[in-house]
């Protein structure tokens, strides 16, 4: 059954040739960006919104083009090296050598698009955080593949980015890596995967420094850590939700951190909050609640990292690759259309079925490849 689901997704990807919206590409209107409004962050805000919520997709109308998203690229380029199929890798891997951004030190990507956050506003392809390490794991993955060195250097290039262009705290014991350059929020998520990133560089290199810069940025997000709880998404007033996928994204970089620099001392930590995120995350049929403490929506980005999450802690929680199978399930019987495409969110009302690229498909592709990867011919 995910064999033939990821079949059904793979040939609908390839077929729109890896390109296509996203959920935040309101602003890539020529509609709007020729208008007044444009100039105003509320109603860039607002626009955004309107087309992220809304489940009849008008980016047609709004002369909104389908794009390569670079993080959707490194996405599927990870889950197609997983596979063992180098050679399609190895051109998305190209493509994105293109796409990378300019004007900063180090080797960097940002989204094809121009988005509004409440807290700041950012241009097209200037670089982030995410975009950034999403791609240089892909490089990594090339890289521990092929021995590519041109790879381990994409890779150590896009550590010098992040240490270069992102950090926001620095003390002699704890460090915290921001989203984007010139912007002050803190992000848990992003921190950790800074971290993580620059751990699993310092497996190849050995340079002193990215493993110093990486354990302070661990520690400061460990420091965060509620004692029974998990970490908010950031420190800013609008950002104390805890939520699903953002905390699968912790738990894999915290234990992808330790895994590179065989440093295990928040072992115990990882096993109690990955049995609270088993436990308080998953209703029993494997579909995803999105908060903590409520369940709506029912998003495909948490279904995805779901899979991703217990696959990467498999030897965390003996029911990890069990839990895996469940939530892949889950999603290929509830959201994907029979084109092979994933829907993007089900909320109490209505489903939105709009075939997001790098935010459903992306994923999608890289949770089930690594399950195909990991435990394929093993299902239940």
């Amino acid at each position: 059954m995910i064999q033939e689901a990821f079949s059904r997704l793979d040939n609908y990807c390839k077929h729109l040739n890896y390109s296509g919206w996203d959920l935040f590409d309101g602003l890539n209107s020529s509609l709007f960006r020729h208008s007044p409004f444009y100039r105003s962050a509320f109603f860039r805000l607002i626009w955004i919104q309107f087309f992220k919520r809304s489940p009849i997709n008008l980016r047609r109308i709004a002369l909104i083009p389908k794009g390569l998203n670079p993080k959707g690229l490194g996405l599927f380029s990870s889950g197609l090296i997983a596979l063992g199929r180098i050679k399609e890798a190895e051109l998305l891997l190209s493509q994105l050598s293109y796409l990378r951004s300019s004007g900063y030190s180090g080797i960097s990507w940002g989204y094809n698009f121009p988005w509004q956050a409440k807290a700041f506003y950012v241009p097209t392809g200037k670089p982030n955080a995410i975009a950034t390490i999403f791609v240089a794991n892909a490089f990594l993955d090339f890289f521990e593949k092929t021995s590519s060195q041109d790879a381990i250097e994409t890779a150590r290039k896009c550590c010098d980015f992040i240490i270069e262009n992102l950090v926001l705290h620095e003390d002699k014991e704890t460090l915290c890596f921001g989203y984007v350059p010139g912007e002050g929020a803190r992000v848990h998520n992003v921190n950790m995967l800074a971290a993580a990133l620059l751990g699993r560089v310092y497996r190849y290199t050995k340079d002193p420094m990215l493993i110093e810069k990486s354990r302070k940025a661990i520690t400061y997000s460990m420091q965060a850590l509620p004692a029974g709880s998990f970490w908010p998404y950031g420190e800013l007033p609008h950002h104390c939700f805890i939520d699903n996928f953002h905390t699968g994204f912790n738990l894999v970089a915290l234990k992808a951190w330790m895994d590179a620099t065989g440093e295990y001392i928040w072992m115990n930590q990882l096993e109690s909050v990955y049995q609270n995120y088993l436990e308080i995350f998953w209703l029993e049929n494997g579909c995803p609640k999105y908060y903590d403490n409520k369940a709506y929506p029912i998003d495909i980005h948490c279904a995805a990292q779901g899979v991703v999450t217990c696959i990467k802690l498999s030897g965390i929680h003996p029911e990890s690759p069990v839990m895996a199978e469940r939530i892949a399930k889950w999603a290929i019987n509830t959201m994907q259309d029979k084109n092979g495409f994933f829907y993007y969110q089900e909320t109490r009302f209505y489903t939105n079925k709009i075939a997001y690229i790098r935010w459903s498909q992306a994923w999608m592709f890289y949770a089930l490849s690594l399950y195909i990867a990991k435990l394929g011919g093993n299902e239940q």
